[in-house]
């Protein structure tokens, strides 16, 4: 397994020298042990803002004391770890992780992506999958990331927006501000990646057939806001009232956490409608969410901070912290299924000490990036995320982040979780 540690202090020597202490004092464990079959080593790091200026050095530190020279990784407003999370506090997390020779290759603007096409010394694709970091600044990223998952044979494309407007927001090798950087690794090396979103949807799905700018004012041929007051079991223009009022009214008291509407896209939709699933409707964890930011009463629509298309499906959704914790262990659950392991006992994991996935395919380690909407502000807790992926796989070595936004199969999402177990 990959060695891990995590801890958070005020000053950043402290910080590093509690990390350095979980490393070096795992060396001694078993299940830690370095994997001669292995001999690439990456490190990643996490840290919260507060230890931006400080990068440098805790980098020059890292190398010296684990002898691993490339590094890649970012600023957040939180850190998280195996069953914890440390958020708008000093923090680091740290993972070093090892690979099959030239399975791992960092980029960013100073370090160019291989050519399409190129193939490792071993005959390997090398570009299959990516874990990426984009300084939320970063001009374009949606075509930014078009660009990059035409180059990334799988398209399996993960990571986040990390920290904007400090110094040395991300890691490729050293301290970076602006811009994108990563790790690409090559085909061949076993990487699960899936996505929760813990959103409820609220009513039906419908087409957007009006559209103006970021207001979508007709769905299935109706005013978008009949639409969504029909959905919240309220009749348009029932009475005198201003129906945009009506429904401000009922959001406030209904939505805690705020309106949102789920995107399909067209040709998603359609492959949908013509498999069949749940009679032509997406599920929750495949939407893309984005927040209703306001109302247009007098035509009767709504905007939505996104880009459509004419024929994208929409569903309205709200966060809920109940849909949230059934959404994540959904996710967790699929990936156990995908394992063919049974769920760890929480009596057994205190008695073991440390337990993981028992299957033939047992994770070395796992990434969790949430949007920074989610932890404590959804779920009432830090860490609950955390401990719930350890409750469903066991207390698999993993670091995360929270992020400004989460980039799952090369596209940007917002309130969800993607975790990504190694192998």
């Amino acid at each position: 397994m990959f060695r891990f540690g995590h801890a958070t202090h005020p000053n950043w020597r402290e910080a590093l020298e509690l990390v350095l202490v979980q490393l070096e004092g795992q060396m001694q464990l078993e299940q830690f042990a370095s994997d001669i079959s292995r001999p690439q080593k990456l490190g990643l790091i996490y840290a919260t803002e507060a230890f931006a200026e400080n990068m440098p050095q805790i980098l020059q530190g890292l190398r010296q004391r684990t002898n691993i020279k490339e590094w890649v990784g970012g600023l957040a407003p939180g850190v998280c770890s195996s069953g914890v999370e440390y958020y708008q506090e000093p923090a680091l997390a740290v993972m070093l992780m090892e690979f099959p020779a030239d399975s791992a290759r960092v980029f960013s603007g100073k370090l160019p992506l291989p050519k399409p096409g190129t193939v490792t010394a071993s005959g390997r694709e090398a570009m299959s999958s990516a874990l990426i970091h984009i300084d939320p600044l970063t001009e374009d990223i949606d075509d930014l990331l078009d660009d990059l998952s035409l180059k990334v044979s799988t398209r399996q494309i993960f990571g986040g927006l990390v920290c904007a407007g400090t110094a040395n927001t991300h890691i490729a090798l050293e301290p970076l501000s602006g811009g994108v950087s990563g790790v690409v690794f090559a085909s061949g090396l076993p990487i699960e990646v899936r996505m929760t979103q813990g959103v409820q949807v609220v009513g039906m799905e419908h087409e957007i057939t009006g559209l103006r700018g970021n207001f979508v004012e007709e769905l299935d041929g109706l005013p978008a806001l009949d639409v969504l007051l029909a959905d919240l079991g309220l009749q348009p223009d029932s009475d005198e009232g201003d129906p945009a009022s009506q429904a401000a009214e009922v959001l406030a008291k209904r939505f805690a956490h705020g309106l949102f509407v789920g995107l399909t896209d067209r040709a998603l939709a359609e492959s949908i409608a013509l498999k069949g699933y749940t009679a032509g409707r997406s599920e929750a964890h495949q939407l893309k969410v984005r927040p209703v930011v306001g109302m247009d009463p007098n035509k009767k629509s709504l905007a939505v901070a996104e880009d459509f298309k004419l024929g994208d499906r929409l569903s309205f959704c709200t966060r809920d912290e109940n849909s949230a914790r059934v959404d994540l262990t959904r996710m967790c659950a699929e990936l156990r299924e995908d394992l063919d392991a049974p769920a760890p006992k929480l009596n057994e994991l205190q008695a073991a000490g440390f337990s993981g996935i028992h299957s033939q395919r047992k994770p070395r380690g796992a990434v969790y990036i949430a949007c920074n909407g989610r932890g404590a502000a959804l779920f009432g807790l830090q860490g609950v995320e955390q401990q719930i992926v350890r409750e469903q796989l066991g207390d698999i070595p993993l670091i995360g982040f929270s992020a400004n936004g989460e980039i799952f199969r090369g596209a940007l999402y917002g309130y969800t979780g993607v975790l990504a177990l190694f192998f």
